[in-house]
């Protein structure tokens, strides 16, 4: 009987120590800088104005990229970044007028350094 006494206390204890520590358990959530955005997708990504489809221009939207090394500094990165501020204005395309990518590391000459890229674009919503 005194086995099943002690068996039954160091089950108590562990299913305790098993309680309390779940209580510690925290859940974060963190979203990747890259994901993509459902809003930020749908908008279309245009080089030149449509001619197709009449339009209302919403505003001028701009990105301009990071300064390190860990930043998106390619075409393809500013652009994500314009439809996102595209998006937020409710547009359905953006029209794009100028992108410059950024560079990072030697500049030739011999001299290192960094310069931001940066892209511009028209924010239109197309009249039903």
């Amino acid at each position: 009987m005194r086995l099943n006494l002690q068996h039954a206390f160091k089950l108590g204890i562990l299913l305790t120590v098993a309680a309390s520590l779940s209580a510690c358990v925290k859940t974060t959530t963190t979203t990747r800088s890259d994901a993509v955005d459902p809003a930020a997708a749908a908008v279309q990504v245009l080089f030149s104005p449509p001619t197709d489809r009449p339009y209302t221009e919403l505003g001028l939207v701009t990105t301009q990229s990071g300064q390190t090394v860990f930043h998106d500094r390619s075409a393809q990165g500013m652009l994500a970044k314009l439809q996102q501020e595209a998006a937020k204005l409710g547009a359905d395309a953006i029209i794009v007028r100028g992108v410059k990518e950024g560079s990072w590391g030697l500049q030739g000459g011999g001299t290192t350094g960094f310069d931001r890229g940066n892209a511009d674009a028209v924010a239109i919503k197309f009249k039903q």
